[in-house]
């Protein structure tokens, strides 16, 4: 029994890392910054986003598994979320594109691209403007209870679930800048360019998308 125990402990870790390793797959915001300074050759930097969605993504699980998970998934306050989160996506990708689409040379080494400190708030604030994550954490517990794989979600089973899958999450994020900073010198300065303004157009759809879910919210009855 102990050893069953064990095992499907194991499992439920190994199971919480995926999820978490799964969820930071589709292209977001955060993603988007981690590439854009880890080809632009600011591994650090590229670090310091992780290191601010990370623990955005921790302060999410912390709220689903710990309290007022409730008040956050009300259709308005999610609005709100959006709203902000669509605004500061507007300015980020307006700065981006501007950036690339100077004429003459233009310097990947800028201070704001390579200061850590800006990485960090960046992947934080990123990061904090996305309450979706509640849902992901909570999909994840009935999952976990539906498999068998957890019987009583008790607060130890729920700090093991929020540190596995912000690591799972973490990981993903790190491996993509390594990979990137390593590929960043067969890719030519041209396409570096391009590849940012491609970043801030994406940032800006990002940005309609999440505005305009958040009026459809806000202008309800």
């Amino acid at each position: 029994m102990v050893g069953e125990t064990a095992i499907n402990f194991l499992l439920f870790i190994a199971a919480a890392y995926l999820m978490g390793f799964i969820s930071a797959v589709p292209a977001g915001p955060v993603q988007i910054e981690v590439v854009r300074r880890a080809i632009n050759g600011h591994l650090k930097a590229s670090f310091m986003v992780i290191l601010g969605a990370f623990c955005a993504d921790v302060f999410y699980g912390a709220i689903a598994f710990f309290g007022i998970a409730p008040f956050l998934e009300e259709k308005r306050v999610m609005a709100v979320f959006w709203l902000a989160g669509g605004m500061i996506l507007i300015v980020l990708g307006t700065v981006i594109i501007r950036h690339s689409l100077r004429t003459g040379e233009v310097s990947y080494q800028s201070e704001r691209l390579r200061k850590k400190r800006w990485g960090f708030i960046g992947g934080l604030s990123l990061g904090s403007m996305n309450p979706m994550l509640i849902l992901w954490w909570l999909s994840g517990v009935k999952i976990f209870k539906d498999v068998g794989l957890i019987k009583k979600f008790t607060h130890d089973i729920a700090i093991y679930y929020l540190w596995a899958g912000s690591f799972g999450l973490a990981s993903y994020l790190v491996g993509l800048a390594l990979f990137l900073y390593w590929a960043k010198e067969f890719i030519s300065m041209g396409w570096i360019k391009k590849i940012n303004v491609g970043f801030g157009i994406l940032l800006l759809l990002l940005a309609v998308y999440f505005i305009g879910s958040s009026l459809l919210n806000l202008l309800q009855p």
